[in-house]
């Protein structure tokens, strides 16, 4: 071979050096691009022995350095996603939001095909899975029953489980989605408050051997994030529940009802629809508190609160605003349909009264009704013009009912 021919080899195997160098300053994987430059080493005979044994031996360090790069490169990434997940987890309480992250910071550092979050309802020895994803499709949560395949497998021992094969994956009878593609690697790690199991957290990818021991770790930690985001939401939504609920009735409250009034107003402008409240007051409370004490009148006002729920459609809500005082909003109900309901409850209370010491005691009702935006151009003058129309029936005398006109 010519020099010139030799130099244009040497000056090849550099410029594939160089490229090599600069791919992994970029921290990506370049260990097939090595194989390949060592097999075309040892395949031309242009290049001296000595020469080739030199050039193996440096790829060799590249390879190692590549090694190290890739291991570092992926602690990189690990500790980014987990700082990212601790602040997405402190900014949420939406189960639904932390699903979906805590699959997305996954798939950053891991080949995710499918990913599932499953958790397990002791009570009732069901699996619920909540979040099941498979190739950017999202299935619908469903139920299974405790008991049988790995996801029951990794719950009942709390052990982690990855399988690496196909093979192990149809021996294990383990959990699969999606058109018959076929999932080969699967970690399934417990998700674990203390020595509770709460659940599973599961990544898995079509291709065969595509975990390590280093992912199990990291599904561990990115599971511990996940179950706690998750107790926290429960505990705060169980938190807030209670306080937008009347304890005696179970009916929203106070707090609620003008939420839930400013929203109704909010979502009637915008697609051109009507608000009905109708604001209820009992005429006997404090006769029954006064003659047979507080705890008949809890059972009264349970009763009035169970005659409004039961005579509800889908849409409206009931709430304890005060006292004896009660509310239901109804969006698009006519004043012929209002009319109509309250007289159905007035009914039932007549027909259904409680027993007191042995006395059948009749309850009865005054009420206001009042609608946005016929009556109202606000949420606050919605709850104006039904007090008016209420204070109106409670003049007439009890168990009467006053729609809001002009005249009122």
């Amino acid at each position: 071979m010519s020099y010139q021919s030799q130099l244009t080899v040497l000056y090849k195997i550099i410029n594939e050096y160089s490229n090599l160098l600069e791919q992994i300053g970029q921290l990506q994987c370049q260990a097939s691009t090595i194989d390949s430059l060592g097999t075309d080493i040892l395949n031309d005979s242009t290049i001296p022995a000595h020469e080739k044994d030199l050039l193996l031996r440096f790829l060799s360090h590249l390879y190692k350095i590549n090694d190290e790069l890739q291991t570092h490169y992926w602690m990189s990434e690990h500790l980014k996603v987990l700082h990212e997940m601790g602040q997405a987890f402190s900014k949420t309480f939406k189960r639904e939001e932390i699903y979906q992250k805590a699959f997305e910071l996954v798939s950053r550092v891991m080949d995710t095909n499918s990913f599932f979050i499953a958790l397990f309802e002791e009570d009732q020895q069901k699996i619920f899975f909540p979040f099941i994803i498979e190739e950017g499709t999202l299935y619908q949560p469903f139920r299974i029953d405790f008991g049988q395949g790995i996801v029951s497998h990794v719950i009942k021992n709390r052990e982690t489980v990855h399988i690496k094969t196909n093979k192990e994956f149809e021996l294990a009878g383990s959990l699969s989605f999606g058109d018959g593609i076929d999932t080969n690697t699967a970690i399934y790690v417990p998700l674990l408050i203390g020595d509770h199991v709460k659940g599973v957290i599961s990544a898995q990818s079509y291709q065969q051997f595509a975990y390590k021991k280093e992912h199990e770790e990291l599904l561990k930690i990115i599971g511990s994030q996940v179950i706690h985001a998750i107790e926290n939401s429960i505990l705060y939504e169980t938190v807030y529940e209670l306080s937008i609920r009347d304890e005696l009735t179970n009916l929203f409250n106070r707090r609620a009802f003008h939420s839930d009034l400013e929203k109704q107003i909010a979502w009637a402008d915008r697609h051109n629809a009507s608000i009905t409240l109708i604001m209820f007051d009992s005429d006997d409370l404090k006769k029954v508190n006064d003659l047979y004490g507080h705890h008949m009148g809890d059972i009264y006002l349970k009763h009035i609160s169970h005659a409004l729920t039961k005579h509800l459609r889908s849409g409206e809500t009931a709430y304890r605003y005060a006292g004896d005082e009660f509310m239901v909003l109804a969006p698009n109900l006519s004043e012929d349909e209002a009319w109509e309901r309250v007289h159905l409850i007035q009914n039932y209370l007549n027909e259904n009264p409680i027993e007191i010491m042995g006395n059948k005691f009749s309850i009865s009702v005054s009420i206001g009704i009042a609608s946005y935006p016929k009556h109202a151009s606000s949420a606050e003058e919605l709850k104006r013009m039904a007090d008016k129309a209420l204070y109106f029936t409670k003049n007439k005398g009890k168990n009467q009912v006053t729609i809001y006109n002009k005249s009122v």
